[in-house]
């Protein structure tokens, strides 16, 4: 195992942790992972992948064989991508190592969900990640415009939650179309997954504040935002009134060696507690918390 760690620059504001910028390593231990027997269910996160499927394919693989072969000690149900899944759109090659990470998925029968970042804007998104690749699958629930957008309901702990994916750059018809399925599912807990969302401060990044406003806001069963895009790691916890909280967390590992070095984070649900648990691992590494800010707490969420 080699051990790489960052200290991330942290800004502190209301109920926010924020890391960014890749420092100096230090000769911190790895942190383990929690036990299982701690929590109820889990899901994947896996963010910002596009060095890999330029450059490190390794990494890509690692992850998801790590999943299948993870999946029933750490009760991991499932895997959601936000985005730049390849580095060049325009290069055929990127596209054939993603799919063949994701294959091993496909193949085991490993639930998951992508959406297009910037860097997946013009390409083979479709080719390779529309609608029909996710047909036959359990949890897909439906697709907008050919997997730009859609949503999965997915097993959580015995819990159904949605996990609903916004595309980059939406237009009024995006939006359109996330205020309908929403509004289809008043009651179901929902985990947005999109591309760019948060900068490194914990602040709003392109569209995030007007998914904010007119997505996450409104909708009082939005639990959760997960972004990638921007360089670093951060979380806020929105204190909403009337008891409801909504985190918001930003993961993104690009800007390390090899693209990342294959980090993912784990989503770990006590049900019972009403929190999630997140941490942060490297397959390839054996190694977890790049950075020793950030990379692994707890906030309050209710399935």
């Amino acid at each position: 195992m080699t051990t790489h760690r960052r200290l991330p620059t942290a800004l502190a504001v209301t109920a926010l942790a924020a890391a960014s910028a890749f420092a100096a390593p230090s000769a911190s231990a790895a942190n383990a992972l929690p036990d299982p027997a701690g929590y109820d269910g889990a899901i994947a996160w896996l963010p910002d992948t596009q060095y890999y499927s330029a450059m490190y394919p390794q990494h890509f693989s690692e992850q998801t064989r790590w999943l299948v072969d993870n999946a029933q000690s750490r009760k991991i149900s499932y895997a959601a991508h936000t985005g730049d899944i390849v580095d060049l759109a325009g290069a055929g090659y990127q596209w054939d190592n993603a799919d063949e990470a994701t294959k091993t998925l496909d193949d085991a029968k490993f639930p998951y969900g992508v959406v297009e970042g910037n860097h997946d804007r013009g390409g083979e998104y479709a080719e390779h990640f529309g609608q029909q690749r996710f047909a036959g699958s359990p949890v897909y629930g439906e697709s907008f415009q050919d997997n730009r957008q859609h949503y999965d309901l997915v097993n959580v702990a015995g819990k159904q939650v949605m996990m609903l994916y916004l595309t980059w750059d939406m237009q009024e018809e995006d939006f359109a179309w996330a205020e309908k399925v929403l509004a289809e599912h008043p009651d179901t807990p929902v985990l947005i997954a999109t591309h760019a969302y948060l900068n490194t401060d914990g602040s709003y990044d392109e569209q995030g504040r007007q998914i904010f406003d007119r997505i996450v806001k409104p909708h009082g069963n939005v639990k959760a935002v997960l972004c990638g895009h921007n360089h670093g790691v951060a979380h806020n916890v929105k204190d909403l009134g009337g008891g409801r909280q909504v985190a918001e967390i930003l993961a993104d590992y690009q800007s390390g060696p090899e693209g990342g070095l294959g980090y993912l984070r784990l989503l770990q649900f006590d049900v019972d507690a009403g929190t999630m648990r997140v941490s942060t691992y490297s397959p390839s590494e054996d190694d977890s918390d790049y950075f020793d800010q950030g990379d692994d707490f707890t906030v309050d969420l209710s399935l």
